[in-house]
């Protein structure tokens, strides 16, 4: 993870969302897996919320307090949607080198638009 010390500048859009969680799988995931990551991510009982903002070719996640406690390079994702059937829950599927390892983000807005409109 990058460290950012600096909270958003005034031209980031924060859009309020709540992390639902994380999970690490194998590089060999396929599409057919996604139904059963994402309801593995669900059963996780601690749920944050952030402000997301992309800016500067990295996707930022900001706690209450305007820290940084995800920083990923757009890069990075390989792949970023919206929730096939739950279209207010976006996820994403990063790389991460240093585990050799695909890392899967799960987050839900209180609304679709509210994802649609993540830029």
């Amino acid at each position: 993870m990058i460290v950012d010390r600096h909270p958003p500048t005034m031209k980031s859009k924060l859009t309020p969302m709540t992390l639902i969680g994380r999970a690490a799988m194998d590089r060999r995931f396929s599409s057919a897996m996604l139904p059963s990551l994402l309801r593995e991510i669900r059963r996780n009982t601690s749920r944050e919320k952030l402000g997301i903002a992309v800016e500067d070719g990295y996707l930022k996640a900001y706690n209450g307090n305007f820290e940084p406690v995800l920083v990923h390079r757009l890069v990075d994702i390989m792949r970023a949607s919206q929730v096939p059937g739950s279209p207010e829950e976006l996820f994403y599927i990063m790389y991460n080198e240093a585990e050799g390892l695909l890392n899967c983000f799960l987050f839900s807005a209180d609304s679709d638009t509210q994802v649609s409109h993540l830029d």
